[in-house]
């Protein structure tokens, strides 16, 4: 796609919502059409920019399960035991738009609990997904790892299975696995890494050899989206992080004639457009 001048824009295949993202988003749509007013368990996704959005159309987000109304969404990145029951206590309908690969790896540590393996979960403490993670562990949870230096030789079990959250980079992953190795008689591992992710990420190093300059789109909330544009950064330095079009004004485009676009798997469409339209001008 080019603009005016001899300045090119390479827009990624993979961009926009992914399969998981889009299908809570549709959940949430269709919610609204039966009830004009309708509640999520924290944020349905995590980009304020779509977020807000819901919010005019009658999405409203809570921050606990107190609140009692007529229907719930809970959201695509998961929910705890708890969090169900309360829903389910307190609503009358109840909408679970959980990502079918967050249910995949649940469906994955239920199935090591049941043979007395003790879980490790590789991903970013304190973000959602890996707290619903955790929940489904319970009592079976050897921990959460971020980085391989935080397994210590003292760290033990005789049986060892591995899953990851669904964004993290492969490497991260395969490292700490390699290193759990060394901590179990017996370890077994899941690659529950989405594939879409793992496009992205390829895609994203391509363009980024190419590319004078890349810009990725994402909130800063989002997991996947901060992680796309360390990757990305650590192949082409002029790589800045944008979450609307506004943010295009501290960039110094008239360096640059070959823009990267790339974005993460929360960022809607629409705003991928008019951050496209706002470059093209």
């Amino acid at each position: 796609m080019c603009g005016v001048s001899r300045r090119k824009i390479i827009i990624a295949k993979d961009i926009g919502f992914c399969s998981g993202v889009e299908r809570a988003v549709k959940l949430a749509e269709e919610s609204l059409s039966q009830c004009k007013k309708v509640y999520t368990l924290d944020a349905l996704l995590h980009n304020e920019e779509e977020m807000h959005r819901l919010k005019e159309r009658g999405v409203s987000a809570l921050t606990n399960l107190k609140h009692k109304g007529k229907v719930v969404l809970l959201p695509a990145h998961g929910s705890t035991a708890v969090e169900r029951k309360k829903a389910d206590e307190n609503f009358e309908k109840v909408v679970n738009t959980v990502c079918p690969f967050v249910l995949r790896t649940v469906q994955i540590i239920e199935k090591l609990k049941k043979e007395n393996y003790k879980i490790a979960i590789v991903g970013d403490r304190g973000h959602r997904e890996v707290k619903v993670l955790s929940d489904a562990a319970s009592c079976n949870l050897l921990g959460v790892f971020q980085d391989r230096d935080e397994i210590k030789k003292e760290l033990r079990a005789s049986k060892i299975g591995v899953v990851a959250q669904s964004t993290i980079d492969q490497g991260t992953f395969f490292s700490i696995v390699s290193e759990l190795t060394a901590t179990t008689d017996e370890l077994r591992f899941f690659n529950t890494i989405c594939k879409e992710t793992l496009r992205r990420q390829t895609e994203a190093k391509e363009i980024a050899k190419k590319a004078d300059c890349m810009v990725v789109i994402g909130d800063k909330t989002s997991a996947n989206s901060g992680r796309l544009f360390q990757m990305v950064k650590g192949i082409n330095k002029y790589s800045y992080f944008v979450q609307t079009e506004d943010d295009l004004a501290i960039i110094p485009f008239e360096r640059f004639n070959i823009i990267g676009i790339v974005s993460g798997t929360s960022t809607p469409y629409w705003l991928i457009e008019k951050i496209v339209r706002r470059l093209e001008r």
